[in-house]
C-alpha cells in the first residue's frame, strides 16, 4: 500500500556501505547536457550498477510487435569504487513536479543510508547563442566555501540574469542543501538546445575532474560530437533533396 502513495519506487540491486563518497547526479535537459555527463561517468569509470529508481506507470503504454507493456522511467544508480563516486543517470526528466520531488528525496534518502556524503554535483546546459570556441562552464554552489573552490578552478559564476534553475539539475542542489550536503552545479554553455551538446558535457567533466583531482579521459565526447556533425550533414542533404 505504501508504494501506491509514492511516485517512484527504489529497487536496490546491491547493498552498499561506504565510509565517505561523492555524488554526481544529473538528467537530460537542454542539449541533453546533464544526461550526457552522468551517462559518460557511469559508462567510462569502473562502475557497478547498484540500484534503480522506477517511476509509476505513465498514462500510456508501449507497444512492440503487438505486445503491450507499461511505460515507466528508470533512473539508474552506479557506484565507482576507485573514485568513491555514486552516479545517478537516466534517459528523461520527470514530467510531474510531484514525481520530481519524490525522485530527488528518494535518491537522497538512499545516498545517506549507505554512508556520509562528502559532496554532491549536478550538471546541465546553459543557453548562450553567442558562444564561440570551447564551451565555457559556469557554476553555482550551496555555500561560500564551495564558491571559492569553483573560482580557484576557473569556473565562472552563473550570470546574474539567471535567477532560477529548474527541474532535477537545479532542485537536487536545494534539497541537498536542506540536508546540509554541500553541492555544486556545473552548466555548460550551448548555442543550440535542440541537438545533443557533447562538447559542453566534455567541458563539465574536465572541470569536475580538476576539482576532484581525478584522471578521466574525455576522448569519447569527441566521437559523440562527430556523430552530431554527421547528423547535421545528413539533415542538410535531405533538405537539399526536398528542393
Amino acid at each position: 500500500m505504501e508504494n501506491r502513495c509514492k511516485m517512484v519506487i527504489l529497487d536496490i540491486l546491491v547493498k552498499k556501505k561506504v565510509d565517505s563518497f561523492t555524488i554526481f547526479a544529473s538528467l537530460p535537459d537542454m542539449g541533453r547536457v546533464g544526461g550526457l555527463v552522468s551517462s559518460f561517468l557511469a559508462s567510462n569509470l569502473g562502475t557497478e550498477h547498484i540500484a534503480n529508481i522506477i517511476s509509476n506507470p505513465k498514462p500510456w503504454v508501449n507497444v512492440k510487435d503487438g505486445i503491450v507493456a507499461s511505460a515507466k522511467d528508470t533512473y539508474k544508480i552506479y557506484f565507482a569504487k576507485r573514485e568513491k563516486l555514486l552516479i545517478l543517470t537516466g534517459e528523461a526528466q520527470p514530467e510531474d513536479h510531484r514525481e520530481l520531488l519524490d525522485l530527488c528525496n528518494t535518491f537522497l534518502d538512499f545516498c545517506t543510508s549507505i554512508g556520509p556524503v562528502k559532496r554532491l554535483y549536478t550538471a546541465g546546459g546553459s543557453l548562450n547563442e553567442m558562444i564561440t570556441g570551447e564551451p565555457r562552464v559556469v557554476g553555482v554552489a550551496t555555500n561560500a566555501e564551495l564558491m571559492e573552490i569553483l573560482q580557484s578552478s576557473n569556473v565562472d559564476t552563473l550570470d546574474s540574469e539567471f535567477t532560477t534553475i529548474t527541474w532535477f539539475n537545479g532542485l537536487i542542489l536545494g534539497l541537498a542543501s536542506d540536508r546540509n550536503i554541500g553541492a555544486i552545479g556545473f552548466y555548460g554553455e550551448i548555442s543550440d538546445k535542440t541537438l545533443p551538446q557533447p562538447l559542453a558535457a566534455k567541458s563539465i567533466v574536465k572541470s569536475f575532474a580538476k576539482i576532484e583531482r581525478l584522471s578521466i579521459s574525455t576522448k569519447p565526447f569527441d566521437a559523440q560530437y562527430e556523430d552530431v556533425l554527421d547528423h547535421i550533414e545528413r539533415n542538410k542533404g535531405m533538405k537539399n533533396l526536398d528542393h
